[in-house]
């Protein structure tokens, strides 16, 4: 079978945990704003700050969680999210601090485009290929403890699917199966590559960030332009964390850039297509009760502001004491 790069198999990687996760982005394969869009969008992102963290020898989960959230920063200069709240509501949920939304930054910033949009597919991606930076070889140990985890997490999550998709469970499972399947093709048609391979050149690169910089100037000024912040405060805050995220990552030391094989006691592709059929129960049932499952979804994100906010200062912690 003739073998394709696998940068399409990443960029759907984080769709898959980022949107389809989250209910923003249900069936976004059949869809053009998805497929033009919000896929380029999340492929382009990734591409640049795993380039740049391979290219600085700056890979470790701490540091990959630092460009995480300069990742998710975006949601201020092209969704107007971080300052304006979620497209569909009137408004942040629960007000703005030095003009940034006090629940949706941490939730965003702090947890879900770090974790679920940029560190989550990397590691996937390495489980798929059978070969990890040597940096992420701990983590993708197997264990009881960590598969029970997993699964904890794909029942809360669960909610956040079938809440996006209206608690319909045909149109839940249509947004999990059809890029499930996306992935399992994707996967036959890369194997053999490493995350490497993701890496562009630097005629690449130089297009991947012409790219970047072209998207944030037209969303900024043609998006939801009623969003755009007449204040100087919601600017300033967030240039002060791209300044916190790249200071850190600066503080931090260098590590080699060294890509292993996985072994028999490491996670597995057969391991994530164990996965699947739990996702899907726990989808079908958030679907069948809908009432519970928006309590669920109700506790999970407010977990997340927490979560999001101990993670921060423990990788702040971590990289100046």
């Amino acid at each position: 079978m003739h073998k394709i790069s696998p940068i399409p198999l990443i960029g759907t990687l984080s769709m898959f945990f980022a949107e389809v996760f989250s209910g923003a982005s249900q069936t976004w394969f059949i869809n053009g704003w998805g497929i033009l869009v919000t896929f380029p969008l999340y492929l382009a992102h990734l591409l640049f700050f795993l380039a740049i963290a391979m290219r600085t020898k700056r890979t470790s989960l701490s540091q990959l969680y630092l460009f995480g959230v300069m990742f998710a920063l975006y949601e201020a200069w092209i969704t107007k999210v971080l300052w304006a709240g979620y497209m569909d509501t009137e408004g942040p949920s629960l007000g703005t601090f030095l003009g940034l939304d006090v629940a949706e930054f941490p939730v965003l910033v702090l947890f879900w485009h770090p974790i679920m949009s940029f560190i989550v597919p990397i590691l996937v991606f390495e489980i798929l290929t059978g070969k990890t930076l040597v940096q992420h070889s701990e983590i993708l140990k197997r264990s009881g403890r960590k598969t029970i985890v997993i699964t904890l997490l794909l029942i809360l999550l669960s909610s956040f699917i079938a809440n996006g998709n209206g608690f319909d469970p045909v149109l839940a499972i249509m947004s999990v199966a059809g890029s499930l399947l996306i992935i399992a093709v994707l996967y036959r048609l890369s194997k053999g590559t490493d995350i490497a391979q993701l890496v562009p050149g630097k005629r690449g690169f130089r297009v991947l960030c012409l790219y970047l910089l072209a998207l944030y100037m037209i969303t900024f000024m043609f998006l939801l332009p009623e969003r755009i912040p007449t204040t100087i405060a919601p600017y300033i805050s967030i240039i002060c964390f791209y300044m916190i995220a790249i200071a850190l990552l600066s503080r931090s030391e260098k590590g080699i850039v060294q890509i292993i094989q996985l072994e028999d006691k490491d996670y597995s592709p057969r391991n994530f297509v164990m996965f699947i059929p739990v996702l899907i129960l726990a989808v079908i049932i958030a679907c069948l009760v809908p009432n519970i499952s928006t309590n669920v979804l109700m506790l999970t994100y407010f977990s997340l502001i927490i979560t999001g906010t101990v993670m921060f200062v423990s990788v702040v912690r971590n990289i100046i004491k």
